[in-house]
């Protein structure tokens, strides 16, 4: 007969006999387990264990840069009851670690931290420490001021529109709040794009600074206001007399063009109000090019609310007229 027929037939009667037998079997293998539990935890052992840890500071004027180590490895010996307690049965006490200076205090070497952790362990004995070096990131909170300005060419106006008016943000400095390290490298102002596209109208809006925040870094007030007045502007343009500037008087010289036509960009019905002589155009004979006799033309008074486009012409010529003893002694 196979083994394996033997091993069979003998289950079968086991499993077959009354409920009052297989009752009694279950009962001694319980017990028997239960004796080489309850001794197992009566022995001594050592074990590795990633113990708790906490650190007790003034929180007040710190920031945690980089989280703290919230474990240490840690390698112990005790009774099996004592480690089970440490480990599986209930919540420990955790190592508590005092910061008397935490902004100037950067790591705990492993020695002092096996002094702290002895002095606090109980029912277990510290063997030695695994953890070589617990290092701490706090620094000192500061606060700075920081102006806010808006990138106007950033802007995104609709075609044909102009921004009129100054960009008003309200308020105009915000506060900073974080580490020593963070806050010591900010310049003095930060710039804030407009989050809006093909404006064309007067804007006033909310814009969010809380992209600046972060876990370490507070900004107050969290928002700014900004606004500022938009209009439509056309072309336009003016034919302007040209004003002669620092033109010899003992010399016949004359500008051979007298006009200019001025084109400009403007809000339309701004344009229709502008005075006659709201622009100037004047040709600065000390500005003259003696190579081919040509002044360039360039802006006088022009109101400001204005774009200029261009000038044409962009130079004129001057001519050299002869005086009337000269032109009759030649005629002879």
């Amino acid at each position: 007969m196979k083994r394996s027929e033997v091993l069979f037939r003998g289950l079968k009667r086991l499993f077959s006999t009354e409920r009052g037998k297989w009752r009694v079997v279950a009962l001694c293998v319980l017990g028997a387990t239960t004796f080489w539990f309850f001794n197992a935890l009566n022995k001594q052992y050592a074990t590795r264990l990633n113990y708790p840890i906490e650190f007790l500071y003034d929180e007040q004027d710190v920031v945690v840069v980089n989280e703290l180590p919230k474990k240490v490895s840690i390698v112990v010996s005790g009774g099996g009851w004592s480690l089970l307690r440490k480990t599986v049965l209930v919540s420990v006490n955790p190592i508590q670690i005092l910061l008397e200076n935490p902004a100037s205090q950067k790591y705990i070497t492993k020695a002092s931290l096996s002094a702290i952790i002895a002095d606090q362990l109980n029912e277990v004995r510290l063997n030695y420490v695994v953890t070589d070096t617990l290092f701490i990131d706090i620094e000192r909170r500061i606060s700075k001021k920081v102006r806010v300005h808006i990138d106007s060419t950033s802007i995104s106006l609709t075609d044909g529109h102009r921004i009129v008016t100054p960009i008003q943000v309200t308020p105009d400095s915000v506060n900073f709040t974080g580490p020593t390290s963070f806050i010591g490298g900010l310049a003095d102002s930060i710039i804030l794009f407009v989050p809006v596209n093909q404006i064309n109208s007067d804007f006033s809006q909310s814009i969010a600074l809380t992209n600046l925040e972060s876990r370490i870094v507070e900004v107050e007030p969290e928002q700014v206001q900004v606004g500022f007045n938009v209009r439509e502007f056309s072309r336009h343009s003016r034919i302007v007399n040209i004003r002669p500037l620092n033109f010899p008087l003992n010399r016949p010289v004359q500008l051979r063009d007298t006009v200019a036509k001025v084109s400009y960009l403007m809000n339309r019905s701004e344009a229709e109000k502008l005075p006659s002589g709201s622009f100037t155009v004047v040709a600065d004979y000390a500005e003259l090019n003696r190579a081919d006799s040509t002044i360039v033309l360039r802006l006088g008074n022009y109101p400001p609310q204005v774009d200029i486009l261009r000038i044409e012409p962009e130079s004129v010529k001057v001519r050299y007229d002869q005086p009337a003893t000269t032109r009759q002694q030649n005629r002879r």
